[in-house]
């Protein structure tokens, strides 16, 4: 018969190496978007730059599900002096075959020698698919930076359950 402290301990090692199980069936999945930006800002009247901005953004992607897709980003951004948070959703179309995910995270902004430098980071979750990727699960982290001020890279990664 087991003590207390030995079944803690069975209980233990036994979910870790389930949880082991279920994430070494996990696939990873990464890729890039050169994006297009065009947003819908409304400055927020009687403030010192509080902005809340509106975008729909084409990408061309390399890598990850659906290499040659396309792709279209809806963001919503609340910010001051272009930094704050954001939000939307990502999908990824070829065909029937669709991905979407949701994501959200943060925007900063710094100024560099007079002119803005703009990055953000998050995380993503699918939320849907069609086609061959109906059901899909999975999640992952982002990360970018405009080149211009219409356009801007994102890098993903995570994994596919």
């Amino acid at each position: 018969m087991f003590t207390l402290n030995q079944r803690v301990i069975a209980t233990t090692v036994f979910t870790i190496l389930s949880l082991g199980a279920i994430h070494a069936n996990a696939e990873p999945v990464a890729g890039q978007g050169k994006c297009t930006y065009k947003p819908t800002a409304s400055n927020v009247a009687n403030t010192d730059g509080y902005t809340v901005m509106l975008s729909e953004t084409t990408c061309t992607p390399s890598g990850g599900l659906i290499e040659g897709a396309t792709v279209l980003n809806q963001e919503v951004a609340n910010l001051h002096q272009g930094t704050g948070d954001h939000s939307g959703y990502y999908t990824i179309t070829n065909g029937t075959d669709a991905t979407i995910a949701k994501w959200s995270g943060k925007v900063n902004t710094v100024m560099k020698d007079g002119n803005p430098m703009t990055s953000f980071k998050g995380q993503w979750e699918y939320v849907g698919g069609s086609g061959k990727f109906q059901g899909i699960k999975g999640k992952g982290d982002y990360n970018g930076y405009f080149t211009s001020a219409t356009e801007y890279t994102v890098d993903w990664k995570g994994k596919k359950d």
